[in-house]
């Protein structure tokens, strides 16, 4: 899925201004089971996807990443299998959203330099922070960010600028208290760490969408991560 809404001359400039790495096909010798009935599975081709990721702030690089589909002998679905680090149904990668998004919600860059920064558009900076907005409360992800580990102290920050930027702030706390309790994680930012873990461990992908969000079942109040 695409997160760039230019058309024409200008969406292929936005793509071609990063360079290319191009990525080895890997796979294990065997799939991992169905997520629907657990059953074995089968490879079955690959899928060829251009991700834009960000190992550092400002710092991105486009990927052709092949990534190896299987299918179940149960149920006979079929699913991709990510590698970690990689969100489902996204082109640029939470952290290059989140990097893009807190540059104007907590940094004050205008859209459009924030766009220009991760090479993107100003659109898409504006329908992300919209997005992060929606995505929980942010009270919520302190709270659950203090059951899944009693140390964490609630610590008197000054009033956010934006709901984005403390739904952020929030995310910050919640993804370094999963790796405070041992949750590996290879993301950088709070988001990535947060909705990556999700996706990992429970099988849930947030859509790109206004709108409530349903936490996995360990990161609902009453739950906790396992340390994996």
């Amino acid at each position: 899925m695409s997160d760039v809404l230019l058309g024409g001359a200008d969406r292929k400039l936005v793509l071609r201004s990063l360079p290319l790495v191009v990525e080895p096909r890997r796979r294990d010798e065997r799939p991992p089971p169905c997520r629907s009935c657990y059953g074995a599975s089968w490879w079955n081709g690959w899928r060829v996807t251009y991700p834009v990721v960000a190992l550092s702030p400002g710092e991105l690089t486009r990927l052709e990443l092949p990534l190896p589909r299987a299918r179940c002998s149960c149920c006979h679905v079929g699913f991709t299998c990510y590698p970690a680090g990689f969100y489902p149904r996204r082109q640029y990668q939470l952290d290059v959203v989140a990097d893009a998004v807190a540059a104007v919600a907590v940094g004050g860059e205008s859209v459009a330099d924030a766009a220009a920064t991760h090479a993107t558009s100003a659109t898409s900076v504006r329908r992300w922070s919209r997005w992060i907005a929606a995505l929980a409360d942010g009270a919520a992800l302190h709270a659950i960010a203090s059951e899944i580990d009693p140390s964490t102290a609630a610590v008197a920050t000054a009033t956010q600028r934006s709901r984005t930027a403390a739904v952020l702030g929030a995310l910050e706390v919640l993804g370094a208290t999963l790796v405070r309790v041992g949750v590996a994680v290879v993301e950088r930012t709070g988001l990535g760490r947060v909705l990556g873990w999700q996706h990992r461990a429970h099988g849930v992908a947030v859509a790109l969408v206004a709108g409530p969000t349903r936490l996995s079942p360990a990161m609902a109040p009453g739950g906790r991560p396992l340390t994996r």
